[in-house]
């Protein structure tokens, strides 16, 4: 008996999800080389100039679907800044594909180079507000599987190095743009886990508003309202 698999053994193990995979791999490599070399300040450039968002829509699916290392990410956030008063809400796009990426488990530069564009887009364009805080916001919210990172409703070390930077951005967020305090007020009420979640996931929740409580004590009257009034409807 041969100990060489068939062409068709071979052929079987490589189910079709597998083909398909590899399928949108190779054609995403074909469509990242123009996103790639373009960079994001060209693409603005471009559809500020000439009203061809063609780059930019390449550039935002780019962001959306690479797997970008910490350097690529770095080199992004960095050009971002540079042209964050360009990012005008023509953008609004590009500028949620930013805010959307995957950055807390990085290295410490690129957390820094996240959250530094993050403040300054928001305080430049205020109609972000929205958007960004919510995203920040929404990392308060412990996954239903996270259960032992939150033992007693204290987060582990790993967690409580994550949150730490988030806490940090919205601290300045709200010093720098005072309008951000109605924005951060509709945002922890519409955010607050829906009552039949695992308790772990609200004591996470009220873990970091009373972490908010610590640098801003002006929201304790509104915040204690809240998980009243969240209480009652549980």
């Amino acid at each position: 008996m041969s100990v060489y698999p068939t062409k068709t053994s071979i052929l079987k193990t490589f189910s079709g999800a597998d083909r398909e995979r590899a399928k949108v791999m190779a054609a995403n490599k074909v469509r990242f080389s123009t996103p790639k070399e373009k960079g994001l300040a060209e693409s603005v450039r471009v559809a500020s100039e000439e009203q061809n968002f063609h780059l930019v829509h390449e550039f935002t699916y780019f962001l959306r679907e690479a797997e970008l290392d910490d350097d690529e990410l770095e080199e992004i956030l960095k050009e971002a800044r540079k042209i964050v008063h360009n990012l005008t809400p023509d953008f609004v796009n590009v500028v949620e594909a930013l805010l959307s990426l995957n950055w807390r488990k990085r290295s410490c530069k690129t957390i820094e180079a996240f959250t530094e564009f993050s403040i300054e887009i928001l305080v430049a364009h205020n109609r972000y507000l929205p958007m960004g805080i919510s995203k920040f916001i929404l990392h308060w919210i412990p996954n239903d599987q996270d259960a032992a990172d939150w033992v007693n409703g204290c987060p582990s070390n790993q967690i409580y190095c994550e949150l730490k930077p988030i806490h940090d951005v919205i601290n300045r967020i709200i010093t720098a743009v005072p309008m951000a305090f109605d924005v951060i007020v509709d945002t922890i009420s519409s955010k607050f886990p829906y009552f039949k979640k695992p308790a772990h996931v609200t004591a996470g929740y009220l873990f970091n508003l009373l972490w908010l409580l610590d640098y801003k004590p002006v929201f304790e009257e509104i915040i204690l309202q809240l998980v009243l009034q969240k209480r009652k409807r549980s």
